[in-house]
């Protein structure tokens, strides 16, 4: 059981606290938030509208919106966090398969790009049942222990970075 709480702090809960904390300061920056902890600040986020700032990376701004649309809580950081990960995994595995660049621009038509589609459908589907997801993948002995770690992370990174980040 330590060991257990151990692996779920090193493999879920630290990703999931700097996670949590990363887009949190990043929405922080972008809009005033009067939240104190994460269950107001899942209820401020419905409302919340961000734009880019101008020294903004593009890229940030792309997963800030991606983690927004689904949820900004605890739910759509996990949801992130594993969307990101079957995405990385399958892009890793799509460039292995070519054993050539002329293998690649000869697969390159309308059934590769209805293939990504459908793909990125089934990857959103997966995502939202992360805990189906993550139970399969990981060496979890008891799913209780890793949920409650990701859970502590999660809330203790949102409430720090909103202590710590107010204006």
């Amino acid at each position: 059981m330590i060991l257990d709480f151990l692996k779920a702090i090193i493999i879920a809960g630290l990703p999931v606290a700097l996670v949590s904390y990363f887009f949190t300061a990043l929405t922080m920056k972008k809009a005033p938030l009067k939240a104190k902890n994460s269950k107001e600040l899942k209820i401020e986020l419905k409302n919340t509208q961000v734009k880019k700032d101008k020294q903004e990376n593009v890229f940030t701004h792309m997963l800030h919106k991606k983690w927004l649309h689904f949820g900004g809580g605890f739910y759509g950081v996990l949801v992130f966090i594993t969307y990101i990960h079957i995405e990385f995994y399958q892009i890793i595995d799509f460039i292995k398969s070519f054993t050539s660049i002329q293998d690649f621009i000869d697969s390159i038509g309308l059934s590769m790009l209805i293939n990504f589609f459908i793909e990125a459908i089934m990857n959103l589907v997966s995502a939202f049942l992360w805990f189906v997801y993550w139970y399969k993948y990981l060496p979890i002995g008891s799913f209780w222990v890793w949920l409650v770690v990701v859970f502590v992370a999660h809330s203790g990174a949102t409430k720090y970075a909103l202590s710590k980040l107010k204006v």
